[in-house]
């Protein structure tokens, strides 16, 4: 649907946007300390590795199927029209980053998914834990179900562990130069501009 003369972003909508932005808020962090943790000896060093590694993966799942409902419910309902004071080019480049957001919020969970599929139990490593899907996600009493076969990381085949590791990677960063380019354009039309832009997603209204 196209723009709308609503004044501002519904409560779903707000939810699913803020609600977003705290999950990944924890969602990175959490991967890093999950990587940093890999080859910890101690135990406090492993019961980390274990809970980033949780919280990394459980997320990343409720992640996905929170961004496929966002996209669902954006293309069904209306949007608040952009300011006035925005020029074409601003609007363009608004639309560009939204879309590269949804692309990136859908390869980062499914690269992630296709790295666990490529890794998990069978291919020589332990099932990952994650909550709500079972004891873990892979394992006999988990139902996440493999998107790739589980293969030895240094199998002679491109689509292992490894790869997608890489695009995930890679995703990230990409991901934070878009995030810096949305906040940046929020920032300069709340403060430059004086429009209600982000008001209109804080509060529903101006």
């Amino acid at each position: 649907m196209g723009a709308s003369a609503a004044s501002g972003w519904n409560r779903i909508a707000r939810a699913l946007h803020w609600g977003t932005a705290l999950a990944v808020l924890v969602e990175v962090p959490a991967g890093f300390i999950m990587s940093w943790t890999y080859a910890a000896r101690d135990a406090a060093g492993k019961a980390n590795h274990i809970l980033s590694s949780q919280i990394h993966h459980t997320l990343g799942m409720l992640l996905l199927i929170a961004v496929v409902f966002r996209i669902v419910w954006r293309l069904t309902h209306d949007r608040p029209s952009p300011p006035a004071t925005s020029t074409r080019f601003e609007v363009v480049l608004a639309a560009a980053v939204q879309g590269m957001f949804y692309l990136l919020l859908l390869a980062l969970p499914l690269s992630g998914w296709a790295a666990l599929s490529s890794m998990a139990a069978g291919a020589g490593y332990p099932a990952p834990e994650m909550w709500f899907f079972g004891t873990d996600g892979f394992g006999p009493n988990g139902f996440i179900p493999h998107i790739v076969p589980p293969v030895a990381w240094n199998a002679p085949v491109l689509f292992k562990y490894g790869f997608f590791a890489r695009v995930h990677i890679w995703g990230l960063w990409l991901g934070g130069g878009v995030l810096a380019l949305h906040m940046a354009g929020a920032l300069k039309q709340h403060f430059i501009a004086r429009s209600d832009v982000l008001i209109r997603m804080w509060r529903g209204q101006a």
